[in-house]
């Protein structure tokens, strides 16, 4: 079986806001969610610095400004194949440089919406080349990201 019909429209996969939307949980929600049950269940200073309540406003502040921008981006390419193209190289090379700043869920986010122009979502016109590269990096990045965020958090829980 194909992962791609006659139309030439990927079949398989997740659509796009929910791999994108899932991508910005998975990595910025889950790791703000971490930081609050620091709070709650332990007995660390929530005010120290680099505590869970600074920790909160820098990865609500980079994560939050990391979806914007995917989206201002890919939102007004994804129906011109040339823009969707455009989009995903941009956006899978952002995705890279963002990999310091894993903490924030910014490199998930860029990688899942650089897969989602390439075509990798359901629904979506499969691009080649360096399009379809990035994209692919870009999926590879998200959910590097994704894990990086559960299993720091829970190697600090644990460790």
């Amino acid at each position: 079986m194909s992962a791609v019909t006659t139309t030439g429209r990927t079949d398989r996969g997740l659509p796009a806001p929910m791999l994108v939307g899932g991508a910005f949980v998975l990595s910025t929600v889950a790791n703000i969610a971490f930081q609050a049950g620091n709070i709650l269940f332990t007995d660390n200073d929530p005010h120290g610095p680099e505590g869970p309540i600074a920790s909160i406003v820098s990865i609500s502040a980079v994560g939050g400004l990391a979806l914007a921008v995917a989206l201002a981006v890919a939102l007004p390419l994804v129906r011109r194949p040339g823009g969707a193209k455009a989009g995903a190289i941009v956006l899978g090379a952002l995705a890279l440089v963002a990999v310091p700043f894993f903490w924030s869920g910014a490199p998930a986010v860029f990688g899942a919406t650089a897969a989602w122009l390439a075509g990798l979502a359901r629904g979506g016109q499969p691009q080649s080349g360096a399009a379809r590269a990035f994209g692919i990096i870009g999926i590879v990045v998200a959910i590097l990201g994704v894990v990086a965020v559960f299993a720091g958090n829970l190697a600090a829980i644990f460790g």
